[in-house]
């Protein structure tokens, strides 16, 4: 009892702390856009070239799980990583080293923590999907039917997420800049295999894609036997003249559902291979960044009297430099997400 005490208090902490970063702020702003992007139709889910489902709820979960999936799955890594790491420059961590705490409880109070924080985001797509088909739905809402695939689907694929993250920083050569890159084209390799396979694999299909397609292929070719089957998820295109077939959902068979829950034990299995790399803020790497800082202050010229500067007048921007530009902030927003840079 005592250690679940514990280890509820630390993931608590500690998903308080994130939740208070401009950084989830940002997040959370996106997830809500993206609730309002599918709501409105700028997300588009549709069986290639023209056929879309009747938006009722099992469309609407189905929409609002492969927005998950793809966005979350994504970016949502960069949104949790970072907690270890905040330990170690902040020197939390060495405190943590001199308590009892042991490597794998830390490292699963880490995981719930960025678990949490993921989850907040599905929870906000849910409400946003039941809005949907309440306000655009042409039939009353199936709150089972919209959510099912959020809480089947989305929240597995979200723990083995945060557990990577917590991975990703407990190895010193992935904690940085370059496990952002390793991440970024691993979640797209990784994608493939279970997509090309002829036959579905439930085990390799951790972002639920290709459960999710095969059952809007079957619903598609159900109403239409000429479509041929497929799978798009498109952003900013709609589509002229659809085909509309109705789509029940996925049947939630222990077959489907036990493949799914598979997932959270391998996101405790990498959790607990996270607590084998941990170093539990070994003090001779503390000493050693210590040495390093020593070493920059030193070299650094004392400064005795204050050196008067002229005074600086900067040219004044006309209007077209002092607008808001959304691309270039997203780009450079990029490039220090990249070199792990806040």
């Amino acid at each position: 009892m005592k250690t679940l005490h514990i280890l509820y208090y630390m993931a608590r902490a500690d998903f308080l702390e994130r939740t208070r970063r401009y950084s989830f702020l940002i997040m959370l702003g996106l997830v809500i856009w993206l609730g309002y992007a599918s709501t409105t139709g700028m997300i588009v889910l549709s069986v290639p070239p023209d056929y879309v489902g009747e938006i009722n709820s099992p469309w609407v979960g189905a929409l609002m799980t492969a927005t998950v999936s793809l966005f979350l799955g994504w970016f949502g890594f960069y949104l949790v990583k970072g907690s270890v790491s905040r330990d170690y420059e902040t020197g939390v961590g060495q405190i943590m080293a001199t308590t009892p705490l042991s490597r794998p409880l830390y490292a699963l109070g880490k995981w719930l923590s960025n678990f949490a924080v993921l989850g907040i985001m599905i929870l906000i797509l849910m409400v946003a999907g039941i809005l949907m088909n309440l306000l655009v739905g042409k039939s009353t809402l199936d709150l089972w039917a919209l959510v099912a695939p959020l809480l089947l689907i989305s929240l597995p694929f979200m723990a083995i997420v945060a557990a990577l993250a917590v991975l990703f920083e407990t190895i010193g050569w992935l904690r940085g800049g370059l496990g952002n890159i390793v991440y970024f084209f691993m979640f797209i390799v990784l994608l493939v295999p279970n997509i090309e396979s002829p036959v579905y694999l439930p085990l390799l299909d951790y972002a639920g894609f290709r459960l999710l397609s095969d059952s809007m292929i079957g619903a598609a070719k159900a109403a239409y036997p000429e479509s041929k089957g497929g799978f798009n998820f498109t952003f900013g295109e709609s589509i002229t003249n659809p085909h509309i077939f109705r789509y029940e959902g996925i049947a939630w068979t222990s077959d489907v559902i036990l493949p799914r829950l598979f997932f959270l034990l391998v996101a405790l299995v990498i959790v607990m291979l996270a607590a084998v790399f941990f170093d539990r803020f070994n003090p001779s790497r503390v000493i050693s960044v210590k040495k390093k800082a020593g070493k920059s202050s030193v070299s650094e010229p004392a400064i005795s009297e204050a050196i008067p500067v002229a005074q600086v007048h900067l040219t004044p921007l006309d209007a077209a430099h002092t607008r808001f530009r959304f691309g270039a902030l997203l780009i450079a927003e990029l490039k220090l997400l990249l070199k792990g840079r806040r």
